[in-house]
């Protein structure tokens, strides 16, 4: 199945001294947006959206159109993360044939093109696949169409996408990974040393 991205750089980056995450660059050089496109489309890539907003807003969206992709604007970013789910996911509904989609923060930009097409692979316009490396749950996760609607509304749930993606009896599936790269959220300075210093299979 070809998916969409809806790729999540709306935030601010506060733990890592509020910087553009989707411009950090990662040990090749490429920024991170960079890298999450271009392994997107090797592996399972149709269509993209990158959700900005806020302080970042002009960074993001500068390097987004130097990599020809679709740009949607949150103008709630300051309300967090599940304001810009459903800014993306309300675009992806409107603009997107592909009947899944990953729902992908930038900061986990160093998933291997293979589990992409795993999760590819594995995705159902009716349910979630989410890749888990080592125990634990990772990004980006693959909806179904189905779906989308409910996100592009998550702002007003309980928990936001989770109470879509757990709660509201979703085909919920977990695909086991090898990759560390599922797991790896660039946070904080010492994860940025981390990288630069290129401490992983990336």
């Amino acid at each position: 199945m070809r998916l969409g991205a809806v790729i999540l750089a709306a935030g601010r980056g506060r733990r890592l001294g509020e910087v553009p995450k989707a411009v950090l660059r990662g040990p090749d050089g490429a920024t991170f947006l960079e890298t999450i496109a271009s392994r997107f489309r090797r592996a399972a890539g149709a269509e993209i959206v990158v959700v900005t907003g806020g302080r970042h807003r002009a960074a993001t969206e500068a390097e987004a159109g130097r990599l020809g992709l679709a740009v949607v604007v949150n103008p709630s970013a300051e309300r967090g993360m599940a304001s810009s789910v459903a800014s993306g996911f309300a675009f992806a509904r409107a603009a997107f044939a592909a009947r899944a989609a990953f729902l992908w923060p930038v900061d986990h930009a160093l998933v291997w093109a293979e589990t992409l097409a795993c999760l590819a692979g594995a995705a159902e316009e009716g349910g979630v696949v989410v890749p888990r490396y080592v125990g634990r749950g990772g990004h980006p996760v693959a909806v179904g169409r189905a779906l989308w609607g409910e996100l592009a509304r998550c702002e007003a749930a309980p928990a936001g996408a989770r109470t879509v993606l757990r709660e509201r009896g979703a085909r919920r599936r977990v695909l086991d990974v090898a990759d560390p790269g599922a797991v790896c959220d660039i946070d904080t300075p010492r994860d940025r040393a981390r990288l630069a210093r290129a401490e992983g299979p990336w």
